[in-house]
């Protein structure tokens, strides 16, 4: 079947092969490259820059899909370059910015093609092609690269594709192995204090990056690019109860519904975490801190309004913090929201409480020279 595709007698495949050949050594080391990555962001990133270089494109969007949410987490990779003697090289100008948007009406009609047809969704507009390449897990398509092109794919090109995305998708699979936890499919506690890790540095570059651009005239812009992070453990109130008197599969159907109910509260750029048990951890960025109590407290509700199977009523308690940049354990972090959690199983549970709202109204008295902890 090779020999057929690839016949030495065809001058096209001749020529298709000669440009293959001098193309390898970049691909091969983008490649090499690539596999040496083992952050999910810096694949991604990675990943737009490769083909943006390889394809000699000025720009990528990469979407990455919640199911469970018409909101999704938008990664654009943008690069200049220029003619010099007829060839195309790239500026040392880059730029990557992420936001959270509604899926745009285009990408939902690609992404029902894909779905459909099992095909790439190519459209000709404006005299340019509009691509859009589904990268999938093992299980299903988790985003969407889009760009665009003044020409369409040739052979050449939809080969450097297809083995950047067949890399891709071995390493999701990767990921879902070692960072995900194998019946709730959210992230475990491994990959937990890697993640935490990293959001405090995103802090502490947000805060000193507002801090370059601080002028009297934008005060109250500035202050808005500043990004705060909350920490908040979830746990399934009466959980042992639920096992011993409906059993383990009903409870672990009972963690599986709150999983899912946590796909659809938060956002697909939020960090959701099953810690152990019936504990879970959410990591999400805000602009106010007033932003997190909304957030924590609509969740409750959720849990507390939907019916479970069997049991019907379902509960939680939360115990929040917030991370700040002079805390550098993440031990230290975990503990602040874990004794908002015991103050709320303590005192009727259902409840969400905030460690520094309790530290600061006295509820919450640290004893630093024996390590004890008075509630009231």
């Amino acid at each position: 079947m090779l020999k057929a595709i690839f016949s030495e007698d065809d001058p096209e495949n001749q020529n298709f092969m000669k440009m293959s050949i001098q193309k390898a050594p970049s691909l091969l080391d983008k490649l090499a490259s690539l596999t040496t990555i083992r952050d999910i962001e810096l694949f991604e990133i990675s990943l737009l820059k490769t083909m943006a270089e390889l394809l000699k494109i000025k720009q990528l969007s990469m979407y990455k899909i919640n199911p469970l949410n018409k909101n999704c987490w938008l990664i654009v990779y943008a690069n200049d370059y220029k003619e010099y003697d007829n060839k195309r090289c790239f500026s040392e100008s880059q730029e990557i910015y992420t936001s959270e948007i509604t899926i745009p009406e285009h990408i939902e009609f690609a992404q029902i093609w894909i779905k459909t047809t099992g095909k790439p969704y190519i459209k000709k507009q404006d005299g340019n092609f509009l691509i859009v390449y589904p990268v999938a897990n093992s299980h299903q398509v988790i985003s969407l690269i889009s760009f665009e092109l003044t020409h369409s794919l040739s052979e050449n090109e939809m080969l450097i594709i297809t083995s950047l995305l067949s890399i891709t998708q071995n390493f999701q699979a990767l990921l879902d192995e070692n960072q995900k936890d194998k019946l709730t499919g959210l992230l475990n506690r491994h990959s937990f204090e890697e993640n935490i890790n990293k959001i405090q540095s995103l802090s502490l570059h947000s805060q000193m990056r507002c801090h370059k651009e601080w002028n009297g005239n934008d005060k109250r812009k500035n202050k808005a690019l500043v990004k705060q992070y909350c920490l908040a453990i979830i746990d399934i109130d009466n959980f042992k109860c639920i096992n011993d008197h409906f059993g383990h599969i009903m409870g672990d159907e009972v963690l599986l519904l709150l999983s899912y109910i946590m796909k659809q509260s938060f956002r697909p750029k939020d960090l959701l975490f099953r810690f152990g048990g019936e504990e879970f951890v959410v990591i999400f960025s805000i602009q106010h801190k007033d932003e997190a109590r909304v957030v924590l407290e609509r969740f409750r509700e959720m849990i507390g309004d939907y019916h479970f199977p069997q049991i019907s009523k379902v509960t939680v308690s939360i115990g929040a913090t917030f991370i700040h940049k002079e805390i550098l354990l993440v031990s230290e972090i975990v503990v602040r929201a874990d004794k908002a959690l015991y103050y709320a199983k303590n005192h009727g549970k259902d409840q969400l409480h905030f460690y520094e709202d309790l530290r600061d109204s006295g509820l919450i008295i640290e004893r630093k020279e024996t390590g004890t902890i008075d509630f009231f």
